[in-house]
C-alpha cells in the first residue's frame, strides 16, 4: 500500500492567487469550509439546473480569449500535466502495492461518502484558477455516482484517470460530453453594448482559448479530487480510524480470496430499487432516453402506492388485472428488482438471489428462512441425495437430516440466523445441482456440529454425505478444514458470518423473519 506520506509529498504544492469567485456567487453556493456537504449538495443542484455553456457564459462575462495568450495556455498545460504525472504515480502504486479497491469496496457507504467529500473540500482549495468554482465543471463528481454499486463507481473512476493519465497525450483531457457543449462558442457578449459589461467590448468574438485554460483547470481539480480522497483513505489505513477498523480485520483474518468476495458482493448490489412498467416489465433504460413512465393517479392518491406503466398503450393492456385492485389495496406483481421484490438490491445476474427468487414451487415471496427450500434438481442426484432433498421438502423446519448406523433420524437445526441462511443457500445450490462450491463449507460444520451427537461421529457424518454428494466430498471438507485451521477459524461458515457482520451488518435481523 502506497504510504500516507509518499500520497502527501504529491499533494504539497504551492497555493497561488487565483480569480475571483463568479459562480459561487452566482449560484449562492455555500462556503466549503463552513458545510463542506451543504456545498456540494448546492453544486450537485446548480450543475444539474445549468449547461456547459450557461457556465462558461458567466466566465467570459468578466474574461475573453485575449486574456489568455497561447503562452500562457501553453504553461497551464504544462502545469497540469505535472499535477496528472504525481497523481498517476500515486494511483499506480496504490493499486500495485496494496489492496486498495478490496479496502474501499468493504467500507460502508458512510464512510465512502465522508471521503468523496474529504476530495472535493481538497479539490477546492487547491491551486486552481478559478478555487471552489472549478466545482461547476466536473459534472461526473457526484457523491451517488462515486458510491453506487457499493463504491464501484469511484473505483471505475480512478481507474479510468489512471489510463487517461498514463497516455502519451500532453496534458490529457477527461471527457465528458456535458463539458464539451461549449468548447468553441461565440462569445456571447461579443454585441452587447459597453454599459452591460463591467468592461469594454470584447477583442474577441471566440471564447476557444477561455474553453481551453477552463478545461486546464477542471481537470487539475479532478486530480487535486483523486489525490485529497486518496489521501483522506490511505491516512484512515495508517492511523486505523474507526471507520476502517472492521475493514481491516476483515482483510487481516481471511483469506484474500475472502475479502475480495465480499466486496464484489458489494458491488452486486443496487443502490434503488428499479421502476418497471407492470406489464410490458421494462425499464426506463431498457426503452431509451427521453421515455417518461406514468403512475396509476388513483392508487398514487388513495393509497399512496405507486404502479407504473411505461405508455398509455399498456396501462389499458393491464387494466383488465390491475382494476381489480385499483383504488382498493396495494397489489404488487413483485416484479424482479423493483420495491415489490423483496430482493430488489440483488443485481440481475445475482446467482443467490435467484435461487432465493425460485424457492417456493407455489410462487410465494419469501417471507422466512423456513422458505429457503430445495428446488427441483437441474441434473441427477443421488438417490441418498433425493431422500433428503424430499425429506427436507416435507420438514422445512429442519436444516438437513443424518442417519446413524442403526438407521434412526437425526434433525439437525441451526440457530444463529447468519450461519442458517448461508448454510441453506449453500445446501439448496448443493441440491439442485447449482453450484457445488458451498459443499465443503457445509460439511466442515456439520462435523463441527454433530460430530459428537449420541449415535454419530466424524467417520458417519462423512460417509452419508459421500453418498449424498460424490466421494470427492471428503477431500473438499479435509481441504476446508485445513484452512479454517490455518487462519484459526472454527468453520469457514461462522468466520463468513462473523467477518461479513462487519461490512454487512449484525445478521441478527434474520431471526426476525
Amino acid at each position: 500500500m502506497a504510504s500516507e506520506s509518499a500520497i502527501k509529498d504529491h499533494a504539497a504544492v504551492e497555493q497561488p492567487h487565483g480569480l475571483p469567485p463568479i459562480l459561487s456567487k452566482k449560484f449562492n453556493i455555500t462556503d466549503v469550509k463552513q458545510d463542506a456537504l451543504k456545498w456540494n449538495k448546492e453544486w450537485e443542484v446548480a450543475i444539474a439546473s445549468s449547461t456547459a455553456a450557461d457556465v462558461l457564459k458567466e466566465i467570459t462575462y468578466f474574461l475573453d480569449d485575449s486574456f489568455f495568450p497561447p503562452s500562457d495556455i501553453e504553461f497551464l498545460h504544462k502545469d497540469l500535466r505535472s499535477v496528472q504525472d504525481r497523481v498517476a504515480e500515486a494511483l499506480r502504486r496504490l493499486f500495485d502495492e496494496g489492496h486498495f479497491d478490496t479496502i474501499w469496496l468493504l467500507l460502508n457507504v458512510a464512510e465512502q461518502k465522508r471521503h468523496i467529500l474529504e476530495g472535493l473540500k481538497g479539490a477546492s482549495v487547491a491551486p486552481t484558477l478559478w478555487g471552489q468554482d472549478c466545482r461547476a465543471f466536473c459534472p461526473e463528481l457526484t457523491v451517488s455516482n462515486l458510491v453506487s454499486q457499493g463504491g464501484k463507481g469511484f473505483i471505475d473512476f480512478l481507474t479510468r484517470v489512471l489510463e487517461l493519465f498514463k497516455s502519451p497525450t500532453k496534458p490529457a483531457f477527461l471527457p465528458n460530453s456535458w463539458w464539451e457543449q461549449a468548447s468553441d462558442l461565440p462569445n456571447p457578449w461579443w454585441d452587447k453594448a459597453s454599459d452591460v459589461s463591467p468592461r469594454k467590448k470584447p477583442t474577441s468574438q471566440s471564447t476557444k482559448n477561455v474553453f481551453e485554460a477552463v478545461t486546464i483547470n477542471r481537470n487539475k481539480f479532478i486530480a487535486h479530487f483523486v489525490l485529497s480522497s486518496v489521501l483522506s483513505i490511505v491516512g484512515d489505513i495508517t492511523n486505523r480510524s474507526a471507520g476502517m477498523k472492521g475493514v481491516l480485520h476483515v482483510m487481516e483474518n481471511t483469506e484474500g480470496y475472502i475479502a475480495r468476495s465480499l466486496a464484489h458482493a458489494k458491488t452486486t448490489f443496487r443502490d434503488k430499487p428499479l421502476i418497471r412498467c407492470d406489464n410490458c416489465t421494462k425499464t426506463p433504460e431498457d426503452i431509451g432516453q427521453g421515455v417518461r413512465f406514468m403512475v396509476c393517479s388513483v392508487c398514487k392518491a388513495k393509497l399512496n402506492f405507486e404502479v407504473h406503466y411505461c405508455s398509455q398503450s399498456c396501462q389499458k393492456q393491464d387494466w383488465s388485472l390491475h382494476k381489480q385492485a385499483c383504488g382498493k389495496k396495494p397489489v404488487s406483481k413483485g416484479l424482479k428488482g423493483t420495491k415489490g421484490d423483496s430482493l430488489w438490491a440483488f443485481g440481475d445476474s445475482n446467482p443467490t438471489a435467484d435461487f432465493l427468487r425460485s424457492l417456493d414451487k407455489e410462487g410465494r415471496p419469501l417471507r422466512s428462512l423456513r422458505d429457503i427450500g430445495v428446488n427441483p434438481c437441474k441434473g441427477k442426484r443421488s438417490p441418498a441425495a433425493e431422500r433428503q432433498a424430499q425429506m427436507l421438502e416435507a420438514d422445512r423446519n429442519v436444516d438437513y437430516f443424518l442417519f446413524t448406523p442403526r438407521g434412526e433420524t437425526v434433525r439437525f437445526v441451526i440457530d444463529d440466523p447468519g450461519a442458517k441462511m448461508i448454510f441453506r443457500i449453500h445446501r439448496g445450490e448443493i441440491l439442485t445441482q447449482t453450484d457445488n462450491t458451498g459443499l465443503g463449507s457445509m460439511g466442515e460444520y456439520l462435523l463441527k456440529k454433530m460430530s459428537g451427537y449420541p449415535g454419530l461421529n466424524r467417520n458417519i457424518i462423512l460417509k452419508q454425505l459421500c453418498e449424498e454428494h460424490g466421494t470427492d466430498t471428503t477431500r473438499e471438507i479435509v481441504r476446508l478444514e485445513q484452512t479454517s485451521r490455518k487462519h484459526g477459524k472454527s468453520t469457514f461458515l461462522e468466520g463468513w458470518v462473523k467477518d461479513s457482520a462487519s461490512v454487512f451488518g449484525d445478521w441478527s435481523w434474520l431471526g426476525l423473519l
